[in-house]
């Protein structure tokens, strides 16, 4: 996608008023900047932001102040008039960034930048999840219910490895996308781009409007912290800034919801908030101020639980997630698999024979269920017991393997 840099005003598609008052604001910031550095600062072309400075001139709220050196680019500072005039906006919005972009923009983007729908096919979905023990029917689900777009809800014993099989989904998406610095809701503005969640790329062409930043698709990621106003444009009192609901930062991407069922709201309420949005693919909000607006609710959701299903939701909103996803124990010969990679990991040696006795003796013993974080975390402790001891270059013996079993096992 191309997104060229605007060469007029109305290109922006921005009001004068909001333009006015971010050049306010950069100019209080800095002090004093020349119209190179202000017009970097706010991704326009200096040919938009010069006229706006002469405007401001004419206001009696910007003066030139020159450097005394030939060399030098004029600077422009902030008079009185225009100090008070930025104080005053910086009481009531303390945004100071990049130009935004109109939400018309941002939903044509959104919309454009669309996951599609039955992109992903079997080899892709297997180099991704490379690095994962995983069975053949694993796969065989898991494709197509990223490819229908629809919620995927994926359930199972607690260590089965569910999230660390949903950080991998963004993987299988790897294309890149591109999010703006922040959007404009009339002379509102929302920033939207989270370095948290969105990983820059080397993907910028000559010439690209500077107010999007191309980026990999975002994962965000939430568990029991989550809280129901995060789904909420929120108005941050101290800053004076606002920040965009999480389904806003996941658009393009996907958004997990991890131990669902331990946040301090009923799932049911989450469940409520969203039905219309799965529905619809389009999400309502609104301003504090009671201005509402939507925009393209185009993610993949995914909700991961510890939990039965049926203990936290109601058939009718199951029968809306569409794919159900189980993560079982594994079979030995996965576990083995499991076993090995991390023995490599550890830079661990041991023999068959130590294998055998991990699942014949410790998990048949103790009723545990061969599932991937036993030996993640095991071997682990068995290696620093190794360090400890003086027995680094050793291999991993029955006593160690049982003492880091007892220390990661209650009993």
């Amino acid at each position: 996608m191309y997104l060229p840099k605007p060469k007029t005003l109305a290109d922006t598609g921005l009001s004068k008023e909001l333009l006015f008052r971010l050049c306010l604001r950069h100019l209080q910031e800095e002090a004093s900047l020349s119209l190179p550095a202000l017009a970097e600062r706010l991704c326009l072309r200096g040919s938009i932001v010069e006229p706006l400075l002469q405007e401001l001139k004419t206001l009696q709220m910007v003066e030139v102040r020159a450097s005394g050196r030939m060399d030098e680019p004029i600077r422009f500072a902030l008079t009185q008039k225009g100090q008070y005039e930025a104080q005053v906006l910086n009481e009531r919005d303390g945004y100071i960034g990049p130009a935004p972009i109109p939400l018309a923009d941002y939903n044509r983007l959104v919309l454009a930048q669309s996951l599609g729908e039955r992109s992903i096919r079997r080899e892709r979905l297997e180099a991704a999840l490379a690095d994962m023990v995983i069975s053949p029917e694993l796969v065989n689900v898991l494709g197509p219910a990223l490819n229908s777009r629809r919620p995927l809800l994926i359930y199972g014993h607690a260590g089965t490895g569910k999230s660390f099989l949903c950080h991998r989904f963004n993987k299988v998406f790897d294309e890149h996308i591109y999010v703006p610095h922040a959007i404009a809701i009339q002379n509102t503005i929302i920033p939207v781009f989270d370095p948290l969640y969105h990983w820059r790329t080397e993907h910028d062409e000559p010439e690209h409007d500077a107010r999007y930043i191309a980026c990999r698709r975002p994962l965000v990621m939430v568990g029991g912290e989550l809280k129901l106003d995060m789904l909420e444009v929120h108005f941050d009192r101290q800053s004076r800034q606002y920040s965009a609901p999480l389904q806003m930062k996941a658009n393009n991407g996907v958004f997990l919801i991890d131990d669902l069922g331990r946040q301090g709201f009923s799932a049911d309420e989450l469940f409520n908030r969203w039905i219309v949005p799965m529905e619809e693919k389009r999400d309502f909000l609104s301003l504090p101020n009671g201005l509402h607006f939507d925009i393209p609710f185009e993610q993949i959701l995914v909700f991961s639980t510890n939990l039965d299903p049926e203990s936290i939701a109601d058939e009718a909103f199951l029968r809306r997630l569409g794919y159900k996803l189980q993560l079982q124990a594994m079979p030995e010969e996965l576990y083995r698999k499991v076993w090995n990679m991390n023995l490599e990991k550890y830079r661990l040696s041991a023999t068959d024979a130590l294998f055998h006795f991990m699942v014949k003796k410790l998990h048949q013993g103790s009723n545990k269920p061969l599932i991937a974080c036993y030996p993640r975390d095991i071997l682990g402790i068995a290696r620093d017991i190794m360090h400890f001891n003086g027995q680094a270059n050793e291999p991993l013996n029955e006593e160690v393997l049982t003492k880091a079993w007892h220390m990661y096992c209650v009993h």
